[in-house]
């Protein structure tokens, strides 16, 4: 990689990380670890070491029983309300999204070390353990006790429950994968149709790919030279016909435009707005949906994290997509769209480019001298101890072809293979 694409790249990866949502860590619960420790050690010094465990044993136990309790109260709304039509009639399957068996587990835990050692509750503490189970039934069901917003966010990314994670795989399994994999050979058609060296042809590094565009504002146009007038449509590639979801010969198409640089230079390039994204913005429309603003931006930087996951493990979509994340706060910019988009093909150019492979000429001394070092028939000229050097850049369980773009998604790396031999003859 040439060292101003990787400058450049890295400066995308930096935008990426400062804006894109991460995954939560495990810090809060080391926290609350740590925070723990130290409330049972001030607990020690304020309790005697007699009755800090009896203390901890009944604490333990009433916060147990109050789980218990409240999750009897909800057994009693599904089973009189939901049974049927939440659980279709199972038992089991009401159980389980009522009950915490940890919960059920440890207080049974706790009940048998109390029977079996002999070491039963009196009467002061069975009594701590109904109030205690009280304090709690009564904080959880005035909502004292409810999840945060951090917690509901948690929850909902780690169970893949969020709008952003059904609408990316709706568009992956509904469009992405039947249109990105026939790309190349529709790409071809294109050209060939309007002619290789026409104006409008398809080429460079990115000609065969989709380049898709996700404001954070989820404002998508229906034209993108209402945006910028940098940016033209200019035709349509062959469609895609296929039977789906009882329709017959449903067509799926994808738009080339042309992209016009500060210095009247033309890019063209296969392009496009994520449709997903106008559902948010509908949804962020509408009272009833309960989807601010705020939720909303959330929502299509996870859409984005979840999307890029999904393509990037996918062999029919690999090296046919470029996703464009488009930052809103600079929206009001001249020409911002057309700069965002020359950016990224811009950087495509720099980052692949055709790999010529040596002549024969003079690869073939090279393969002479290796054969004879490695036979022992003849000594390296270079003094007593020479060396050979053969640098392969790139992958080299991949086979290079004249003219073929080379991917650099992943970083190149550089294989060494050193000869050294000793000069064994005698002067």
């Amino acid at each position: 990689m040439q060292p101003e694409a990787h400058t450049h790249k890295m400066m995308l990866v930096s935008v990426y990380e400062s804006v894109v949502l991460r995954p939560r860590g495990r810090l809060p619960q080391v926290c609350g670890l740590v925070v723990s420790v130290v409330c049972v050690l001030m607990a020690g010094v304020c309790v005697s070491d007699n009755t800090i465990l009896n203390q901890a044993k009944v604490v333990l136990y009433g916060l147990g029983v109050g789980v218990v309790l409240y999750a009897a109260c909800l057994l009693v709304e599904e089973a009189t309300s939901h049974f049927t039509q939440r659980y279709n009639s199972s038992v089991s399957g009401m159980l389980r999204a009522c009950v915490c068996w940890r919960v059920q587990a440890a207080v049974a835990v706790l009940t048998l070390v109390c029977v079996f050692s002999g070491d039963a509750l009196s009467g002061d503490e069975r009594g701590r353990v109904l109030l205690l189970a009280a304090c709690y039934l009564l904080l959880k069901i005035s909502g004292l006790l409810a999840p945060s917003a951090v917690e509901i966010s948690e929850i909902c990314e780690s169970h893949r429950m969020n709008v952003a994670h059904g609408l990316a795989w709706s568009f992956y399994l509904g469009y992405l994968k039947l249109v990105l994999p026939s790309l190349d050979a529709r790409v071809e058609q294109y050209n060939k149709q309007l002619g290789h060296a026409a104006e409008g042809a398809l080429t460079g590094p990115w000609a065969s790919r989709l380049h898709i565009l996700l404001p954070l504002n989820a404002s998508v146009s229906a034209h993108l030279e209402d945006d910028d007038p940098r940016v033209q449509f200019r035709e349509s590639l062959p469609t895609v016909e296929m039977d789906r979801a009882g329709v017959r010969n449903r067509v799926y198409k994808n738009s080339v435009y042309s992209v016009v640089d500060a210095n009247g230079q033309v890019y063209n390039c296969i392009l496009e707005s994520a449709t997903p994204l106008m559902t948010m913005y509908q949804m962020s429309q509408e009272s009833t949906a309960a989807f601010g603003l705020s939720e909303r931006r959330q929502q299509v930087l996870l859409f984005y994290r979840t999307l890029q996951s999904i393509l990037d493990s996918s062999l029919e979509c690999r090296n046919r997509y470029r996703l464009i994340l488009l930052d809103d706060a600079h929206a009001g910019e001249d020409h911002f769209l057309s700069t965002e988009i020359l950016r990224h093909l811009q950087q495509q150019d720099r980052e692949e480019f055709p790999m010529e492979p040596p002549a024969k000429d003079a690869r073939r001394p090279t393969e002479e001298i290796g054969s004879q070092v490695a036979n022992g028939t003849a000594p390296l000229p270079g003094g007593p101890m020479s060396t050979i050097s053969l640098m392969i850049s790139g992958d080299s369980s991949k086979t290079l072809t004249p003219d073929m773009p080379h991917s650099l998604r992943a970083e190149p790396e550089e294989n060494s293979i050193t000869l050294f031999c000793e000069n064994s003859s005698t002067e």
